[in-house]
């Protein structure tokens, strides 16, 4: 083979392997998260949660109504951060960024859950759920995004259905 046959080759493929693995291992990581989460979610599925602003049919338990709180920190993957970066230039909805957001949160209030069932609660009232970029400023963010999340909550007791 001709060696600029050889060098275009690998100009061209290297970076187009490079987005199709990052791509691959992307969707990998995505779709072992979410069954996982979707695992999860079945064991806690008996908790009750809402935003009323009271504590809904509250009853004394072994310990006083708490508040929990739970973070989670993720990366946007590669992959989706090159696609993230293009479609910023056209301006629009990016829904790679959507999709991360989606999971964090989902995670997020996961832990909440999670916790809130180990210390035997039944209940999470007044959730409220942040959401911070900590990629850095301007001139030092990488090409993907780190997002963090934040959630609060309070933690009861419900009166067992009769």
């Amino acid at each position: 083979m001709d060696m600029e046959l050889i060098f275009g080759l690998f100009v061209v493929g290297l970076p187009v392997f490079m987005l199709a693995f990052a791509w691959a291992m992307g969707v990998w990581v995505t779709r072992r998260h979410e069954a996982d989460l979707a695992q999860r979610e079945l064991a806690v599925a008996h908790i009750l949660i809402h935003n009323s602003g009271r504590l809904q049919d509250a009853t004394t338990g072994p310990h006083p109504p708490m508040m929990i709180t739970s973070e989670v920190t993720l990366g946007v993957d590669h992959f989706r951060g090159f696609l993230g970066q293009w479609k910023s230039l056209f301006g629009g909805q990016v829904r790679s960024y959507q999709m991360v957001l989606d999971r964090a949160r989902r995670e997020v209030v996961m832990r909440m859950l999670e916790q809130a069932n180990e210390m035997g609660y039944t209940a999470l009232a007044n959730l409220r759920i942040d959401f911070a970029d900590i990629s850095g400023s301007a001139l030092t963010r990488r090409k993907a995004a780190d997002i963090s999340v934040l959630a609060t909550g309070t933690a009861y007791f419900v009166a067992p259905k009769s």
